[in-house]
This record gives structure tokens, sequence and C-alpha cells, in this order.
């Protein structure tokens, strides 16, 4: 009895064990079969609808920043200038302001000497044409009066003398002396009537003209200095940025700077004028279809990345060019663009980025590339139809960063499976 009773009591610790086994193997299962159903459900088929939107295409290149007006600042006085004083360089100036002083110490010493010349000539020319010549006029115009009356008064004797020789009252040797008195009285009234129309038609006009020369000169070598005078100090003819140019000066190529010495049309600056810029690029022959004259642009200088300017594409150039630095098979087209804002914090010769609009349209259907798949090179990708993945065919337009243009092959509404 004793040995039944503890099978027995074996058997009913066992029971409740096996139940329990079951039961755990049972969650075990619902567990799994949990997990496996819902990995199916994280399989499931991605799609997307294919619906018209705007779709655009830029197309970007790295370009450079320049003025459409640049202003060349040079040496204007007449023979070698030396520098005094300059802007420093980089400083925005107004027009107006003061760029460069040339020292003017010389220049200011030789217009003492050409002022004390210029006020004799003038006063030399104004007592001719005033006073001595008038006065010469004069002089002679008396001399001859004097002098006719004097021969009119000796033929007036003559005509007495040859009476009283008639009258045998004087002798034939007075008469004679009588007679060459006259002559001389004639000549005497011709040689001064001579001397009158000389001085009036020829000695006077050509000695004032010699003076009015000497005057000229005197005005013409004073506006010279005062040219020169101006010219040492120069200033802004634009807004702008001051940018030095290098030069050969004193055995070497470099910036001026204060103490050296320049030389007539010498440009040593230039005021890049920023009001209008422009943007220069190459674009690479193989995509100078993506660029056109009017095409919008936006862009972007390396230095403000958070600055977007809006232009367009004003000149395409026509000849391909190598550029250098870059292969010699490959070929570049020079584009030019207008901004059509500015920012005062432009400088002449930035980097810039340029996006160029290569496409747009504004009712494009459209795939993601993860939907792209590719049978040679016939483009293809899975639509959705109730439930089951058909294959489609398509031709393709312009394809961007993200999505691709289909031209043809899908239709508004379609599901495009993406991998």
């Amino acid at each position: 009895m004793s040995g039944n009773t503890q099978t027995a009591r074996g058997d009913d610790i066992e029971r409740p064990l096996m139940k329990k086994n079951a039961f755990l193997f049972a969650l075990l299962l619902v567990v799994q079969l949990g997990s496996s159903s819902c990995g199916r459900r994280q399989q499931a088929v991605t799609s997307v609808e294919v619906k018209p939107e705007p779709f655009e295409v830029w197309s970007t290149y790295e370009g450079t920043l320049e003025a459409r007006s640049l202003k060349s600042i040079m040496s204007k006085g007449r023979g070698a200038v030396t520098i005094e004083e300059l802007v420093p360089q980089g400083s925005f100036v107004k027009q107006g302001d003061i760029l460069v002083r040339f020292d003017a110490s010389e220049i200011e010493r030789d217009l003492v000497r050409i002022e004390r010349d210029l006020t004799l000539s003038r006063a030399e020319f104004e007592s001719l044409e005033q006073a001595r010549l008038p006065l010469e006029i004069r002089d002679l115009e008396s001399r001859l009066l004097d002098a006719q009356v004097q021969r009119e008064v000796e033929e007036q004797y003559l005509v007495d003398t040859r009476e009283l020789l008639e009258d045998e009252l004087i002798s034939a040797q007075e008469m004679k002396q009588q007679e060459i008195r006259v002559e001389a009285a004639r000549k005497l009234a011709s040689n001064l009537a001579n001397q009158l129309e000389l001085t009036r038609e020829y000695l006077h006009p050509s000695t004032l003209e010699r003076a009015r020369a000497t005057l000229a000169s005197a005005e013409l070598e004073m506006e010279m200095a005062k040219e020169k005078l101006d010219a040492c100090i120069v200033t802004a003819p634009v807004d702008g940025i001051v940018v030095y140019r290098q030069v050969h000066v004193g055995g070497e190529y470099r910036t001026v700077r204060v103490g050296d010495t320049l030389y007539r049309n010498q440009t040593f600056m230039v005021l890049p004028d920023m009001t209008d810029p422009t943007v220069q690029c190459n674009v690479p022959e193989a995509e100078l279809a993506k660029v056109s004259i009017g095409s919008r642009v936006v862009v972007t200088p390396v230095s403000y990345p958070d600055l977007k300017l809006d232009g367009e594409v004003e000149h395409v150039g026509s000849m391909a060019q190598q550029v250098s630095g870059r292969p010699a098979w490959q070929k570049y087209f020079q584009v030019m663009i207008r901004l059509k804002a500015t920012d005062e914090r432009l400088r002449s010769g930035m980097t810039v980025r340029v996006n160029v609009l290569s496409h747009g349209n504004s009712q494009a259907l459209t795939i993601p590339r993860a939907a792209l798949n590719w049978d040679g090179e016939t483009p293809w990708c899975n639509v959705l139809r109730r439930g089951k993945q058909e294959r489609r065919d398509l031709v393709l337009g312009m394809a961007g960063d993200q999505q691709v243009e289909v031209l043809n092959g899908l239709e508004a509404g379609d599901r495009v499976v993406v991998r």
C-alpha cells in the first residue's frame, strides 16, 4: 500500500509540471508566430503615388564675382610724383573721397615763379595795348601833321621865291636852296606818312601779338601748374572698395606705399564698382546645353553661405577654351551672369557657387531614384495594381538629385514600388 501511495503522489507532482511546460511551449509558439507576422508586416511593399508636381533640375558650377565697371586710378601729374599719403587697401570709399596725396612742394614753388611771370606778361601786354602803342601812333600823327604844315609853308615860300626871282630880287642860288628845302619837307612828310601806315598795319600788331603770345604762354603754364597741383590729390570717381595693383617700383614688382615715385598714367589702384556686380564661370563643353541666355541663376558666395543672390545668364561664350590647371582635352565655355541685387558684403574676386536652373516643369510626373531599375539601357519600374507588381518600361526626361522625370510609361495616380 505504501508503494502505491508513493507512486500516486509522484504522478500528482509530475502532472502539474507537464501542464506548466505545455503552457510555456504554447506561449513561446505564440510569441514566435507574432514575431514572424511582424517581420512579414515589416517586409510589406513600399510604394509612392505618382502625381503632377513642380520639378526643377539645377546645375552647379564654381564662379568668380567681378565688378562690371572697374575704375583705374593712376597718376595724372606731368612727370614723376612721390606718394605722400595713401588710403588703406580694402577700404570702402565714397565718390569724392581722397585716395592718395602726392608731394606738391616743388609744384608750389614753381607756382610762385609762374604767377610772377604771368603778372609781368599781363602788365606788359596791357601797357602796350592801352598806353605805349596808342601814344606812339599819336606821336607819329602829330609829327606827320607838323611835317605836312612845314611842307605847305615851304611850297608857298617857293612860289613866292619864284616871283622874287622874276623881279630879280633874289639870286638863282637862293631859288635853288628853296627848292631843296621844299623837297626835303615833302620827303619828311612822305616818310612820316609811310611810317604811320606801316606802324598801324604791321609793327604794332606784331608787337601786340608777341606780347599776347607771351601772356598766353604764361597763362598756359599757370594752368598746367594748377593741373599738376590738383593732380596731387586723387579722389574716388565712384563708390567702391580700394584694391591695389602690383607695379614695378624701385626694382621690384609690388604694391605701392608712401614714399614711392610714380609716373604719368601708371595705374596703381583700381576701384571695383560693386553696385552692378557680375559673375564669371566656366561651363564644361558637355554641359553647355544646360545653360542658355536668360536662365535663372542663384549665386551663393563661399564666404557667406546664407546669402542667396538671384540672377540670370547674360552671355554665353561663342568659343570653347582651355582653362589653366585643367587637362588640355577639357574645353569650357565662359558664361557671364548678371545679378539682380547686390550686398555690401560682396567683394570683387570672391569665389561663389553658381546654381543654374537647367530644367523646370510645373506639372511633371516624377519618381524617386530608388524606384528606378535598368534592363540594359531600358529604364523600368514596378507599379502596384490590385496588390500585384507590374513592370512598366519608361521614357525618362531630366534627372535631379532625388527624383527623375518620367515622360512616358506612367500616369498620374499610379503607385510605383520603391526598393
